[in-house]
Protein backbone atom coordinates (compact mmCIF):
# COMPACT_ATOMS: atom_id res chain seq x y z
CA UNK A 1 0.00 0.00 0.00
CA UNK A 2 1.21 3.53 -0.76
CA UNK A 3 1.72 5.01 2.71
CA UNK A 4 0.47 8.40 1.53
CA UNK A 5 -2.88 6.78 0.85
CA UNK A 6 -3.02 4.88 4.12
CA UNK A 7 -4.73 7.43 6.32
CA UNK A 8 -7.60 8.05 3.91
CA UNK A 9 -7.98 4.31 3.33
CA UNK A 10 -8.02 3.59 7.05
CA UNK A 11 -10.65 6.20 7.75
CA UNK A 12 -12.71 5.00 4.80
CA UNK A 13 -12.47 1.34 5.76
CA UNK A 14 -15.49 1.43 8.03
CA UNK A 15 -17.67 2.67 5.19
CA UNK A 16 -16.48 -0.11 2.92
CA UNK A 17 -17.15 -2.68 5.61
CA UNK A 18 -20.67 -1.34 6.04
CA UNK A 19 -21.45 -2.37 2.46
CA UNK A 20 -20.24 -5.88 3.20
CA UNK A 21 -22.12 -6.21 6.48
CA UNK A 22 -25.40 -5.21 4.89
CA UNK A 23 -25.25 -8.32 2.73
CA UNK A 24 -24.67 -10.83 5.54
CA UNK A 25 -27.70 -12.55 7.02
CA UNK A 26 -26.24 -14.42 10.00
CA UNK A 27 -24.20 -11.80 11.84
CA UNK A 28 -22.83 -13.02 15.18
CA UNK A 29 -21.55 -10.74 17.94
CA UNK A 30 -18.70 -12.45 19.80
CA UNK A 31 -18.29 -11.08 23.32
CA UNK A 32 -15.66 -11.63 26.04
CA UNK A 33 -16.04 -14.81 28.07
CA UNK A 34 -15.09 -15.19 31.74
CA UNK A 35 -12.30 -17.50 32.78
CA UNK A 36 -10.28 -19.56 30.32
CA UNK A 37 -12.83 -21.53 28.27
CA UNK A 38 -10.31 -21.96 25.42
CA UNK A 39 -7.52 -23.42 27.53
CA UNK A 40 -5.57 -25.96 25.51
CA UNK A 41 -6.41 -24.42 22.14
CA UNK A 42 -3.86 -22.88 19.77
CA UNK A 43 -4.22 -19.94 17.38
CA UNK A 44 -1.90 -18.74 14.65
CA UNK A 45 -1.81 -15.33 13.04
CA UNK A 46 -0.50 -15.78 9.50
CA UNK A 47 0.20 -12.53 7.68
CA UNK A 48 2.65 -11.31 5.07
CA UNK A 49 3.55 -8.16 6.99
CA UNK A 50 4.13 -7.35 10.62
CA UNK A 51 1.44 -4.68 10.92
CA UNK A 52 -1.39 -6.66 9.26
CA UNK A 53 -2.39 -8.56 12.37
CA UNK A 54 -2.10 -5.69 14.84
CA UNK A 55 -4.16 -3.40 12.59
CA UNK A 56 -6.95 -5.82 11.73
CA UNK A 57 -7.08 -8.59 14.33
CA UNK A 58 -5.10 -8.12 17.52
CA UNK A 59 -8.09 -6.97 19.58
CA UNK A 60 -9.64 -10.38 19.02
CA UNK A 61 -6.34 -12.21 19.39
CA UNK A 62 -5.70 -10.49 22.74
CA UNK A 63 -9.22 -11.47 23.82
CA UNK A 64 -8.70 -15.13 22.93
CA UNK A 65 -5.30 -15.22 24.64
CA UNK A 66 -6.98 -13.97 27.82
CA UNK A 67 -9.52 -16.75 27.43
CA UNK A 68 -6.89 -19.48 27.39
CA UNK A 69 -5.51 -19.76 23.86
CA UNK A 70 -1.79 -20.15 23.17
CA UNK A 71 -0.75 -18.04 20.18
CA UNK A 72 1.91 -17.91 17.44
CA UNK A 73 2.75 -15.47 14.64
CA UNK A 74 3.81 -16.67 11.18
CA UNK A 75 5.14 -13.80 9.03
CA UNK A 76 5.53 -14.79 5.40
CA UNK A 77 7.68 -11.88 4.07
CA UNK A 78 10.80 -10.10 5.28
CA UNK A 79 9.08 -6.65 5.16
CA UNK A 80 12.05 -5.16 3.31
CA UNK A 81 9.92 -2.48 1.61
CA UNK A 82 8.27 -1.01 4.71
CA UNK A 83 10.25 1.82 6.28
CA UNK A 84 10.72 5.56 5.86
CA UNK A 85 14.10 6.35 4.25
CA UNK A 86 15.98 3.27 5.45
CA UNK A 87 17.90 0.92 3.17
CA UNK A 88 16.52 -2.52 2.34
CA UNK A 89 18.88 -4.19 4.81
CA UNK A 90 18.17 -1.68 7.57
CA UNK A 91 14.45 -2.12 6.97
CA UNK A 92 14.61 -5.91 7.29
CA UNK A 93 16.50 -5.66 10.57
CA UNK A 94 14.27 -2.92 12.01
CA UNK A 95 11.11 -4.88 11.26
CA UNK A 96 12.65 -8.08 12.64
CA UNK A 97 13.25 -6.27 15.92
CA UNK A 98 9.74 -4.84 15.88
CA UNK A 99 8.34 -8.34 15.30
CA UNK A 100 9.98 -9.51 18.52
CA UNK A 101 8.41 -6.56 20.33
CA UNK A 102 4.93 -7.32 18.97
CA UNK A 103 5.27 -10.93 20.12
CA UNK A 104 6.34 -9.76 23.58
CA UNK A 105 3.64 -7.09 23.82
CA UNK A 106 0.80 -9.45 22.90
CA UNK A 107 2.07 -12.41 24.91
CA UNK A 108 2.46 -14.76 21.95
CA UNK A 109 4.69 -17.81 22.30
CA UNK A 110 7.00 -16.96 19.40
CA UNK A 111 7.14 -15.95 15.74
CA UNK A 112 8.18 -17.87 12.62
CA UNK A 113 9.62 -15.77 9.78
CA UNK A 114 9.33 -17.44 6.37
CA UNK A 115 11.28 -14.50 4.86
CA UNK A 116 9.93 -14.32 1.31
CA UNK A 117 10.77 -11.01 -0.35
CA UNK A 118 8.29 -8.20 0.26
CA UNK A 119 5.96 -7.53 -2.72
CA UNK A 120 7.46 -10.54 -4.53
CA UNK A 121 5.38 -13.44 -3.23
CA UNK A 122 3.84 -14.05 -6.63
CA UNK A 123 7.38 -15.04 -7.74
CA UNK A 124 7.46 -18.04 -5.41
CA UNK A 125 6.00 -21.54 -5.44
CA UNK A 126 2.58 -21.59 -3.80
CA UNK A 127 3.04 -25.32 -3.24
CA UNK A 128 6.20 -24.63 -1.22
CA UNK A 129 4.48 -21.98 0.89
CA UNK A 130 1.49 -24.24 1.47
CA UNK A 131 3.79 -27.09 2.53
CA UNK A 132 5.63 -24.90 5.03
CA UNK A 133 2.32 -23.81 6.55
CA UNK A 134 1.06 -27.40 6.75
CA UNK A 135 4.23 -28.33 8.63
CA UNK A 136 3.73 -25.51 11.13
CA UNK A 137 0.01 -26.23 11.60
CA UNK A 138 0.84 -29.84 12.43
CA UNK A 139 3.84 -28.98 14.59
CA UNK A 140 2.00 -26.35 16.64
CA UNK A 141 -1.37 -28.22 16.62
CA UNK A 142 -3.20 -25.12 15.39
CA UNK A 143 -6.97 -24.97 15.94
CA UNK A 144 -7.71 -21.41 14.81
CA UNK A 145 -6.14 -19.08 12.26
CA UNK A 146 -6.28 -15.34 11.59
CA UNK A 147 -5.32 -14.17 8.11
CA UNK A 148 -6.37 -12.17 5.08
CA UNK A 149 -9.61 -13.27 3.46
CA UNK A 150 -8.86 -15.37 0.34
CA UNK A 151 -12.24 -14.20 -0.99
CA UNK A 152 -11.70 -10.51 -0.18
CA UNK A 153 -12.42 -8.13 -3.05
CA UNK A 154 -10.08 -5.65 -4.80
CA UNK A 155 -6.90 -6.67 -2.99
CA UNK A 156 -3.96 -5.03 -4.77
CA UNK A 157 -1.06 -6.48 -2.79
CA UNK A 158 0.12 -9.88 -4.08
CA UNK A 159 1.65 -10.72 -0.70
CA UNK A 160 -1.83 -10.52 0.82
CA UNK A 161 -3.76 -12.72 -1.59
CA UNK A 162 -0.96 -15.26 -2.09
CA UNK A 163 -0.64 -15.72 1.68
CA UNK A 164 -4.43 -15.89 2.10
CA UNK A 165 -4.88 -18.57 -0.55
CA UNK A 166 -2.03 -20.67 0.87
CA UNK A 167 -3.49 -20.44 4.38
CA UNK A 168 -6.93 -21.55 3.18
CA UNK A 169 -5.54 -24.59 1.38
CA UNK A 170 -3.13 -25.51 4.18
CA UNK A 171 -5.89 -25.44 6.80
CA UNK A 172 -7.70 -28.16 4.86
CA UNK A 173 -4.74 -30.23 3.66
CA UNK A 174 -2.95 -30.37 7.02
CA UNK A 175 -5.58 -32.86 8.17
CA UNK A 176 -4.86 -35.33 5.38
CA UNK A 177 -3.01 -38.62 5.85
CA UNK A 178 -1.49 -38.60 2.36
CA UNK A 179 -0.47 -34.93 2.16
CA UNK A 180 3.26 -34.65 2.98
CA UNK A 181 3.37 -38.01 4.80
CA UNK A 182 7.09 -37.57 5.52
CA UNK A 183 5.97 -35.30 8.37
CA UNK A 184 4.63 -38.36 10.17
CA UNK A 185 8.03 -40.04 10.11
CA UNK A 186 9.23 -37.04 12.14
CA UNK A 187 6.52 -37.63 14.75
CA UNK A 188 3.91 -35.15 13.52
CA UNK A 189 0.24 -36.07 13.06
CA UNK A 190 -2.53 -34.76 10.78
CA UNK A 191 -4.21 -31.66 12.18
CA UNK A 192 -7.11 -29.93 10.44
CA UNK A 193 -7.52 -26.23 11.19
CA UNK A 194 -11.26 -25.81 11.57
CA UNK A 195 -11.77 -22.22 12.71
CA UNK A 196 -10.83 -19.18 10.64
CA UNK A 197 -11.12 -15.46 11.27
CA UNK A 198 -10.52 -13.72 7.94
CA UNK A 199 -10.00 -9.95 7.68
CA UNK A 200 -9.75 -7.76 4.59
CA UNK A 201 -8.77 -4.23 3.54
CA UNK A 202 -11.71 -3.98 1.13
CA UNK A 203 -15.27 -5.28 0.95
CA UNK A 204 -15.86 -8.80 2.21
CA UNK A 205 -18.62 -10.96 3.64
CA UNK A 206 -18.76 -10.04 7.33
CA UNK A 207 -20.59 -12.53 9.49
CA UNK A 208 -18.83 -12.04 12.83
CA UNK A 209 -18.19 -8.92 14.89
CA UNK A 210 -15.95 -9.22 17.94
CA UNK A 211 -16.32 -6.89 20.91
CA UNK A 212 -12.74 -5.75 21.64
CA UNK A 213 -13.60 -3.05 24.17
CA UNK A 214 -11.73 -4.87 26.94
CA UNK A 215 -8.64 -5.46 24.77
CA UNK A 216 -8.45 -2.34 22.59
CA UNK A 217 -5.56 -0.96 24.68
CA UNK A 218 -3.61 -4.19 24.12
CA UNK A 219 -4.33 -3.88 20.39
CA UNK A 220 -3.09 -0.28 20.26
CA UNK A 221 0.09 -1.31 22.11
CA UNK A 222 0.69 -4.00 19.47
CA UNK A 223 0.21 -1.46 16.68
CA UNK A 224 2.61 0.98 18.33
CA UNK A 225 5.16 -1.84 18.55
CA UNK A 226 5.22 -1.86 14.72
CA UNK A 227 7.34 1.23 15.09
CA UNK A 228 9.21 1.19 11.79
CA UNK A 229 6.01 0.74 9.79
CA UNK A 230 4.04 3.37 11.71
CA UNK A 231 6.85 5.88 11.17
CA UNK A 232 6.66 5.02 7.45
CA UNK A 233 2.93 5.84 7.45
CA UNK A 234 3.54 9.08 9.35
CA UNK A 235 6.34 10.07 6.98
CA UNK A 236 4.08 9.52 3.98
CA UNK A 237 1.27 11.57 5.51
CA UNK A 238 3.65 14.41 6.41
CA UNK A 239 5.11 14.43 2.88
CA UNK A 240 1.61 14.65 1.44
CA UNK A 241 0.78 17.68 3.58
CA UNK A 242 4.12 19.34 2.81
CA UNK A 243 3.30 19.22 -0.89
CA UNK A 244 0.26 21.36 -0.05
CA UNK A 245 2.31 23.70 2.19
CA UNK A 246 0.59 22.31 5.30
CA UNK A 247 1.55 20.29 8.36
CA UNK A 248 -0.13 18.33 11.17
CA UNK A 249 1.59 19.50 14.38
CA UNK A 250 0.84 16.31 16.32
CA UNK A 251 2.67 14.27 13.64
CA UNK A 252 5.75 16.46 13.23
CA UNK A 253 7.31 16.55 16.70
CA UNK A 254 8.67 13.85 19.00
CA UNK A 255 8.49 10.40 17.35
CA UNK A 256 6.80 8.71 20.30
CA UNK A 257 4.19 11.46 20.47
CA UNK A 258 3.64 11.29 16.73
CA UNK A 259 3.16 7.51 16.88
CA UNK A 260 0.65 7.82 19.73
CA UNK A 261 -1.29 10.52 17.91
CA UNK A 262 -1.35 8.66 14.59
CA UNK A 263 -2.38 5.34 16.14
CA UNK A 264 -5.26 7.01 17.94
CA UNK A 265 -6.46 8.85 14.84
CA UNK A 266 -6.02 6.10 12.26
CA UNK A 267 -6.81 2.97 14.25
CA UNK A 268 -8.50 3.58 17.58
CA UNK A 269 -11.06 5.89 15.98
CA UNK A 270 -11.66 3.39 13.19
CA UNK A 271 -12.35 0.56 15.66
CA UNK A 272 -14.69 2.89 17.54
CA UNK A 273 -16.57 3.60 14.30
CA UNK A 274 -16.94 -0.14 13.64
CA UNK A 275 -18.15 -0.62 17.21
CA UNK A 276 -20.82 2.07 16.91
CA UNK A 277 -22.39 0.26 13.97
CA UNK A 278 -23.02 -2.73 16.21
CA UNK A 279 -23.82 -1.05 19.53
CA UNK A 280 -20.32 -1.67 20.93
CA UNK A 281 -17.58 0.67 22.07
CA UNK A 282 -14.83 -0.96 19.96
CA UNK A 283 -15.09 -3.86 17.51
CA UNK A 284 -13.41 -5.83 14.72
CA UNK A 285 -15.17 -7.44 11.76
CA UNK A 286 -14.43 -10.81 10.14
CA UNK A 287 -15.50 -13.38 7.63
CA UNK A 288 -15.63 -16.25 10.11
CA UNK A 289 -15.62 -19.93 9.14
CA UNK A 290 -16.18 -22.40 11.96
CA UNK A 291 -16.15 -26.19 12.21
CA UNK A 292 -18.71 -27.96 10.03
CA UNK A 293 -20.35 -30.50 12.33
CA UNK A 294 -23.39 -31.20 10.14
CA UNK A 295 -22.42 -34.78 9.31
CA UNK A 296 -21.20 -35.49 12.85
CA UNK A 297 -24.50 -34.30 14.30
CA UNK A 298 -26.50 -36.38 11.85
CA UNK A 299 -24.50 -39.57 12.41
CA UNK A 300 -24.53 -39.18 16.20
CA UNK A 301 -28.29 -39.82 16.16
CA UNK A 302 -27.67 -43.37 14.96
CA UNK A 303 -24.46 -44.07 16.90
CA UNK A 304 -24.45 -47.02 19.36
CA UNK A 305 -21.99 -48.06 22.08
CA UNK A 306 -18.98 -50.14 21.00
Amino acid sequence: MDRRDFLSNAMGGAAAAQVAVSGSSDLVIERPQPGTPHKGKVLALIAPHLDDGPIFACGTIAKLLKEGYKGYFIRTTNDEKDSYKLSLGETVLANERDTAEVVRTLGLERSFDLSYRNHRMDDYSRTELRGRLIFLFRLLRVDTVFSYDPSGHYEENPDHYITAQAVEAACWMSGGNLDLPEHFAAGLKPKSVTEKYYFARGPQLVNRVVDITATVDAKMAAIRACRTMILHMIGGVNDSFKERKLKVPSLTGDQNGAIDSFVKLAFRERDAAVGRKHGLQYAEEYHYIGPDRTLETSLSRTAVPL
